[in-house]
């Protein structure tokens, strides 16, 4: 390490030799072999190869298992687990792996096979693919780092050997995690009815190996350019370092973009899509990421088609924009991270392109470049847009298991970006090209540390001194400060040789261990070319590297040699850009900021209520809220019904008050949004019955600009029903109601009725009665057995018609005809034998019985009132009465003889209650003597 140039790897330009290694015995092979074989002995290599690797599946696997806690702690996954059977333990040591691979964009599959005796075998697959992004970044970003670190600290001696490194470190993580997905797979099978499921959760599949294996690759080699201080040269492709700087400034907008909205996704998720807490780590820089995408004007899409399970779809597919009437309007404040990213993608794309006062004369190939980052941004939001965006399922079975579920065969869902989407950031690429090349050096030189800080080792060469910067950052040094003198506009061909050979002897003379004999005399196959034959790389202390701080930048030769000498001025006509008013600066910065973070809590503050106080779900939990409290009035404030005023009775504060029970323990679905239009389903609790209800809602527009209005539709009410024989007044809940010629039947709100006397007296008395009430849904009115009040005599009531009986018995018999009109007894004897001077005497009077006898009434509505309008009841006979009759009649031979009968009789008719007092009715002889 101390024989590099510099001392340190930092210090070490491109172009400069590394240190000669040891020579060792060699088998007899090819040079090549050799060099490469040794360097698989080597145990610098393996640490740097493995350790990296190690560590970032170390830190996914933590990860991993930190959310896969989260989400198997969740209440829907124990239900799901225990109606269908699952091992939930064996999906526990499964979900980190499977999370893991699905990470590195690979996929999961939930793979069946049913054995049912004779119907035959059937098996089929479930795959799913989408990556959790915050596995994802840790699992990267580790092997990024410490691949990188490895590399700084201990680098390829040539281009061979990093190659070997970056395939141990692809090829070992790639096998050892699909070796941990074969290991963790869950295996397990169910017996029911007969039959036998063998089911397996992994993520064994094709994509899992292939897609990570890519992943890692891509990262290893980045990173082991970011570490080597040849850079890119470190894999044989010097020309990579023309892709730094416009692969920064897009990485740098969708870093800026994305964190800011991800930041937001935390709060949006539990609120806006009413998701449990736990699924915030898994999914936040996902949501993140989709919004990022809308609010750079892009879209997303769902869709689904196939059949499942027999459960015909006749497919789908929506789109959202920032422009869908669907879309919230709050996604229009999030053009401020937009704002926001571009301003920093802006000071990135300045600061690594030369600014153009260095440029002696017209810059001719200003905008020649122009096409880079509109690339860059199409070429990498491509690539997100196939790999980290897209959430899809698949489902896919095979003859016998359609035939066996009946239609089961292939389906599709998923949510993705729009084709188009990753066309749009290409213009976003324009305006940062564009605000980079007008606006863009007076914004760096307002704020060069914030320039500085997201640039980083692309600085260009000229920002050095602007920005701060002593000495160049080895790894992604700028292109242009190692293309060598003449490589820039107004570089005299006389300059680029005086570089090129101070290039060369500078190199010679700071490491006097390489051969000079012959620029190519010693060289190695594979190994970096020695200084003299690459003149366009300069030598330590010139151009590669950054005056130390304080002194002039060293600026190129304008022609004819004009302010050749560093740290001269530009050329004439040209003056550097100058910076804003740095006070001024700082208060439209400061202002800017904190309207940036009101706006930022605003719209967290405009998500979280419109999400619990003015979404379809809210509004149908007000409405409960209302009932809940007996407000009738504040429930038909929201929902007015379609009822006539005269049979709105029941629809008062009053009567819903007063209420034994009230709708308790409501649970609100999801909503069901279409456009202006919702459904959202409710379960409620009345007095320990559990009602269900479907509320359909319309947006009426905004309140306060921001909040949406939703409007509830007035469900329809259900009738309670109420027989009341006799009754012509009734209390429902304490509220004396009028009743029609049958009982009541009248719309009520959810709730349990109490029905009752109207006035209690000592003749009457009736069982109070409850009667739950529910919002009607279509068919609950079938079969619906409405209640029955029915109100009893009481024992005065009894034994004053029993009083009223015998009144009339005793009236009956001071009779002198044998049929008595208006009586319950009479004699066919005394009448057949034209008896005279009969005397009636009662030897016993019949018992009688007021009301049913089974004691629930009366329940015949059209034989309740009585001949004088009157409550009525009906008389029957307990005890039958016998009375005696006697008179005399003519014989045949003209002799009066006397006559004597003995009449069993019964009574029967109505009782009836005129004017608070009891009427009798009785019947005739019922057999009409």
């Amino acid at each position: 390490m101390g024989n590099q140039p510099g001392g340190h790897l930092g210090g070490q330009p491109q172009g400069v030799p590394y240190p000669q290694l040891p020579q060792y015995p060699q088998p007899q092979m090819s040079p090549s072999a050799a060099k490469y074989l040794s360097a698989l002995s080597q145990g610098a290599t393996w640490r740097s190869a493995l350790i990296p690797p190690g560590l970032a599946l170390l830190a996914g696997i933590i990860v991993s298992i930190i959310i896969s806690a989260l989400l198997t702690s969740m209440s829907d996954f124990t239900t799901l687990a225990e109606e269908t059977g699952f091992n939930t333990d064996g999906i526990s040591y499964a979900l980190p792996f499977v999370l893991l691979a699905m990470s590195l964009f690979g996929s999961a599959v939930f793979r069946f096979n049913v054995q049912a005796g004779d119907m035959g075998q059937a098996s089929g697959s479930l795959f799913a693919s989408g990556a959790p992004l915050l596995i994802t970044i840790i699992v990267i970003g580790v092997l990024w780092w410490f691949t990188k670190r490895s590399e700084l600290k201990s680098p390829s001696p040539n281009r061979g050997v990093t190659w070997i490194r970056i395939g141990i470190t692809t090829l070992s993580m790639a096998f050892v995690l699909l070796l941990l997905e074969l290991i963790f797979a869950a295996r397990f099978s169910i017996t029911e009815s007969g039959g036998v499921v063998d089911l397996e959760f992994s993520a064994v599949t094709v994509r899992s190996f292939f897609l990570p294996l890519l992943t890692v690759l891509i990262t290893s080699i980045c990173a082991r350019i970011a570490g080597h201080f040849k850079g890119s040269e470190a894999i044989g492709a010097p020309f990579l370092r023309w892709l730094v700087p416009p692969i920064l400034v897009t990485w740098t907008h969708l870093i800026v973009a994305t964190l800011a909205l991800s930041i937001v996704a935390v709060f949006i998720i539990p609120l806006s899509f009413d998701m449990p807490w736990q699924t915030i780590p898994a999914l936040f820089i996902n949501v993140g990421l989709i919004l990022t995408m809308l609010v750079h004007l892009g879209g997303v899409s769902a869709s689904a088609q196939g059949d499942m399970m027999g459960f015909d779809s006749r497919g789908f597919s929506e789109s959202l924009t920032i422009f869908s009437r669907e879309a919230p309007g709050q996604l229009w404040i999030g053009l401020l991270a937009v704002v926001a990213a571009v301003l920093v993608a802006t000071l990135v794309a300045t600061v690594t392109r030369r600014p153009y006062w260095t440029v002696a004369g017209e810059d001719k190939a200003q905008w020649s470049t122009a096409w880079k980052i509109p690339l860059a941004f199409c070429a990498i939001w491509g690539l997100v847009s196939v790999l980290a965006v897209p959430l899809r399922i698949h489902l896919e079975g095979s003859a016998a298991a359609a035939s066996m579920f009946d239609g089961f065969g292939t389906a599709r869902a998923g949510v993705g970006p729009l084709a188009w989407s990753f066309l749009l950031f290409a213009l976003w690429g324009v305006v940062i090209e564009v605000l980079s090349r007008t606006l863009g050096p007076r914004l760096v030189l307002t704020v060069p540390a914030l320039a500085k800080f997201f640039a980083g080792r692309a600085v260009h060469p000229h920002w050095g001194q602007a920005l701060g910067m002593s000495e160049p950052r080895h790894p992604l040094i700028h292109p242009d400060a190692v293309a060598g003198p003449g490589a820039g506009a107004g570089t005299t061909t006389a300059g680029a040789g005086a570089v090129a050979a101070a290039g060369t002897g500078a190199a010679a003379s700071a490491d006097p261990s390489v051969p000079q004999s012959g620029p190519s005399a010693h060289a190695e196959p594979g190994a970096y070319p020695p200084p003299g034959e690459l003149s366009a790389y300069p030598p330590p202390g010139e151009l590669s590297a950054y005056p130390p701080a304080g002194a002039t930048y060293p600026m190129p030769a304008p022609p004819n040699g004009a302010y050749a000498g560093p740290g001269s001025p530009p050329p004439p006509g040209t003056a550097p850009a100058q910076p804003f008013n740095k006070k001024k600066a700082t208060l439209v910065g400061v202002i800017s900021g904190s309207a940036v973070l009101a706006i930022v809590a605003a719209l967290i503050v405009v998500t979280q209520v419109n999400g619990n106080t003015f979404s379809p779900e809210a509004a149908v939990e007000k409405y409960f809220s209302e009932l809940s409290d007996g407000d009738a009035e504040g429930a038909l404030k929201m929902a007015d019904v379609d009822v006539p005023t005269e049979q709105r009775q029941l629809l008062t504060n009053d009567v819903l008050g007063a209420a034994k029970a009230l709708p308790k323990d409501v649970t609100v679905d999801d909503a069901d949004v279409n456009g202006n239009s919702a459904t959202v389903t409710a379960t409620y609790d009345v007095g320990g019955s559990k009602g269900t209800t479907n509320f359909s809602l319309h947006k009426a527009g905004k309140k306060a600009l921001f909040f949406d209005d939703w409007r509830l539709q007035a469900p329809e009410l259900f009738y309670l029903s109420v027989e009341t024989p006799g009754l012509s007044k009734v209390k429902i809940n304490g509220i004396d109601i009028e009743t029609s010629e049958y009982g009541i039947a009248l719309p009520a709100f959810p709730g349990m009725y109490t029905i009752g006397l109207s006035e209690v007296t000592e003749l009457v008395s009736a069982d109070e009665i409850e009667a739950r009430a529910f919002f009607a849904e279509e068919g609950d009115m079938e079969g619906y057995e409405p209640a029955l009040l029915a109100a009893q005599p009481t024992d005065a009531f009894r034994t004053e018609v029993n009083k009223q009986i015998k009144t009339l018995i005793d009236s009956c018999a001071k009779k002198t005809v044998a049929q008595p009109d208006g009586c319950p007894f009479g004699s066919y004897s005394a009448e057949s034998y034209d008896a005279t001077n009969i005397k009636w005497s009662i030897s016993s009077y019949p018992t009688a019985s007021v009301g049913d006898p089974s004691g629930e009434g009366y329940f015949d509505p059209e034989e309740s009132t009585g001949p004088n309008a009157g409550p009525a009841w009906p008389i029957s006979t307990e005890t039958t009465g016998e009375a005696f009759v006697t008179g005399k009649y003519d014989s045949f031979f003209d002799e009066s003889d006397t006559f004597d009968d003995t009449v069993t009789f019964s009574v029967d008719g109505t009782a009836e209650i005129v004017d608070g007092k009891v009427v009798i009715n009785i019947e005739g002889d019922p057999y009409d003597f």
